[in-house]
């Protein structure tokens, strides 16, 4: 009888029977996922083992007990597992350390511990060493001889650096296995390769037509000489860089500019773009598109993970539409980025192939956590000593990453190479705001506060937590006419609300028309509005000079006033954010009164540097509670799961539930949900693909797993579509100028 790797289903999940004749034979499956896992390899000189991992992935599938579980002769159970197979053949014919055997063992539950493998491969239960000679002669006999595994590539030189590229075979592997079961019978798209040439002509256009559209500015001459000095310094090898330049310097562009000339000058293939706020991504991945092109640009913010997989034996149509990244110039989250680095999971490792030589752009770099410095340092460094890739630390407020005993894996002074002509004299050039500091034991409550924000037609106020924003949100619209009613703008609103929010403050700003704003942190880096008045609640030192940013940002006015002040509840976020305020307000009152001390932190960015080696003296930057091990000390035992639970940018960083209800300015997803339940299928096509999974992103919300869990027993949320992981948040629980609230309360905040 033949040998199957899948049954098929019809466009609504509905199983289709053998006789259909789309069944995948399994040497098709085999050769298919061998020769896409290859290609993806190839950049990094990985392509042979990347081979042999496809060809072997799912040898257990030729085994009678699996083509009967295939054929409903028999339920899912251990004795019809099949990855474990290959992994066996893998592990036995390594010279080191088994990295294709990683990565076939865990293709469908994830990347397992080193340790766990050997038991894996001896398992009683399986035969394996009875088996193997048998099957492996069933794939030689469709597929031809195999061959044996390549030696370690010559950077492989200690467990990190095996750890890694462990990593890469088990995200080309499971990239491969995932499209080819997708799209069968038919062949996956291939990916759009990046035109540097043509993408970075189109940005230096842009360039010029921003500078003619403001001609009166005066920081536009400022502007064009950062865009041209980084360009000059396009050539540079690759490796780090950093692009120092106060906020409203054109860094958004200017990055751009020099990844696309640095990728034509070394063959790169792609810009990826990390940002830590979704408020700058929405921004910013929109004028990338209006530059380059929709089909260039790919915004990937969504945190769906499908539910891992409790029968290896089955893929959830979730993880058969995962993010792959397969697009020129990707627009991702730090929480996107950072986690897949360290993630065991298929469905959050499948993009990490695509990162080797490319160009990844940290926006607003001071935001990286700090509580994973030490592994992410490591990775990245990996990454540019062996696979070519650069990265680009981008911010006004660079933070100290040089090496140091409380950083050990920081960078030496001629690691990262400055590309902004002369930072230092820039921050004295494009000083646009006078500061206004808290003198000792001042503070405001909220209704002294409303009352002082109200007396200003156009005024932004950031405040560190989402209860704080509702609260003096409340607090100004009782004291405001209804035709000024101040904007909401936090985490608790869904990404397409944000933005068209942030569109409506634009448009105020610039008509002159009242525009009173309450703001979580979200808006501080990256925005791109101009008040004449900012508030900032005392936080962390580099947030207080971000926001400083949102301030007479074309330099229009003689100057702009940024107030920092102390709420009279000074609650703020747990963790190292707490302890970033209380260092921020130790550098401050080491820098004298509060007249003298914002002088010297509008005119000087020689503050920094100290201020967050201070920091890093008195955080963890190798995330390990007492009694375990450090992250790094994992990866070098490979126990990638132990890595993946503590490696978390944000320790409960949600659900994602999509808004169907009205949102205030802003389009809503609930055409988007009826067109997706009633659509009229054309022959092949899936009732849910990728592209619609990239539109609905844009519409979700992110919530807590116990109040998702709160929200599942209530009803509240319902399936978009059935037998797909994917939830509808019910209208009742989302407010059209707050966002999600749950019991008439906001949310828990999200920092990142």
């Amino acid at each position: 009888m033949p040998a199957y790797a899948h049954t098929a289903n019809g466009p609504e999940g509905e199983p289709l029977p053998e006789s259909s004749g789309q069944w995948q034979p399994l040497a098709t499956h085999l050769r298919n996922v061998a020769d896409l896992a290859a290609r993806f390899a190839a950049p990094f000189g990985a392509a042979e083992e990347a081979r042999l991992a496809g060809l072997l992935h799912d040898l257990g599938k030729y085994r009678p007990e699996f083509q009967a579980y295939l054929r409903g002769e028999r339920s899912s159970s251990a004795e019809t597992q099949h990855a474990i197979f290959g992994a066996a053949w893998a592990a036995e014919d390594s010279r080191q350390i088994p990295c294709a055997a990683l990565a076939i063992a865990g293709h469908h539950a994830g990347l397992y511990n080193q340790c766990d493998i050997e038991g894996m491969c001896t398992k009683h239960i399986l035969r394996i060493p009875e088996t193997l000679p048998t099957l492996i002669g069933l794939l030689e006999n469709e597929l031809g001889p195999l061959s044996s595994l390549p030696p370690p590539p010559s950077w492989i030189v200690d467990a990190h650096s095996a750890e890694f590229y462990a990593r890469l075979i088990f995200s080309c592997l499971v990239d491969a296995d995932r499209l080819d079961t997708a799209y069968w019978p038919v062949h996956p798209p291939t990916d759009t390769m990046l035109d540097a040439t043509r993408l970075f002509e189109a940005v230096h256009t842009e360039r010029t037509r921003k500078t003619s559209d403001n001609p009166n500015s005066p920081i536009a001459p400022l502007r064009n000489r950062i865009f041209d000095t980084a360009l000059d310094r396009a050539a540079l090898p690759t490796g780090f860089f950093s692009l120092t330049v106060p906020t409203g310097g054109g860094k958004t562009l200017t990055s751009m500019a020099f990844a696309l000339a640095h990728a034509r000058c070394h063959g790169l293939r792609r810009v990826i773009v990390v940002i830590p706020y979704l408020s700058i991504i929405e921004q910013n991945a929109a004028e990338y598109r209006g530059i380059l092109g929709d089909d260039i640009v790919l915004e990937n913010h969504s945190g769906i993970s499908p539910s891992p997989d409790t029968d290896e034996e089955e893929k959830s149509r979730l993880e058969l539409v995962s993010e792959n990244w397969d697009a020129p110039v990707i627009v991702t989250t730090s929480v996107q980025f950072l986690e897949s680095l360290f993630a065991a999971s298929p469905s959050r490792c499948r993009k990490l192939h695509r990162i080797p030589r490319s160009v990844v752009i940290f926006d607003e770099v001071q935001t990286l956590p700090a509580h994973l410095l030490a592994p992410t340092f490591n990775v990245l460094r990996e990454l540019a000593t062996n696979y070519g890739t650069s990265f680009v630390f981008s911010s006004a407020t660079q933070p100290a990453f040089r090496r140091c005993a409380a950083l050990p894996d920081g960078f030496l002074p001629t690691e990262l190479r400055e590309i902004a002509p002369e930072p230092d004299a820039l921050y004295r050039q494009l000083r646009r705001v006078t500061y206004r500091l808290p003198a000792p034991g001042e503070t405001f409550d909220w209704p002294t506060l409303a009352a002082r924000l109200a007396e200003t037609p156009q005024v932004l106020c950031v405040v560190n937590l989402t209860r704080h924003a509702r609260e003096l949100w409340e607090q100004l619209r009782r004291i405001l006419p209804t035709d000024e009613a101040p904007i909401h703008l936090s985490s608790a609103m869904c990404a397409q609300h944000r933005l068209a929010l942030i569109t409506t403050v634009k448009n105020h700003l610039r008509e002159g028309r009242p525009c009173r704003v309450i703001s979580t942190q979200l808006i501080e880096a990256g925005v791109d509005v101009d008040f004449p008045e900012v508030w900032r609640a005392l936080g962390p030192l580099d947030s207080i000079v971000q926001v400083a940013g949102r301030c007479n940002r074309e330099g229009l006015r003689p100057t702009g006033i940024v107030h920092v002040f102390q709420p009279a509840d000074h609650k703020q976020p747990p963790g190292v954010y707490r302890s970033a305020s209380d260092q921020a307000a130790i550098t401050l009152a080491a820098l004298g009164d509060p007249e003298t001390a914002a002088e010297h932190l509008a005119t000087y960015s020689d503050i920094f540097p100290d201020y967050f080696q201070a920091l890093y003296q008195v955080v963890n930057t190798d995330h390990a509670k007492p009694g375990e091990a450090t992250i790094q000390e994992d990866r070098s035992y490979l126990r990638y799961r132990e890595v993946a639970r503590k490696a978390h940018v944000i320790e409960d960083s949600g659900t994602p539930v999509i808004v169907s209800g009205d949102m205030r300015g802003g389009q809503w997803a609930g055409p988007i949900i009826e067109e997706l339940r009633t659509r009229v299928l054309a022959p092949g096509q899936r009732r849910f693909d990728r592209n619609d999974l990239r539109h609905l992103q844009r519409f979700m919300v992110n919530m807590r797993h116990h109040k998702f869990q709160l929200l599942q027993t209530r009803q509240l949320i319902h399936p978009l579509l059935p037998n797909l992981e994917l939830y509808v948040l019910d209208t009742a629980c989302y407010h059209p100028a707050l966002g999600l609230t749950l019991d008439n309360l906001p949310p828990d905040d999200f920092t990142v």
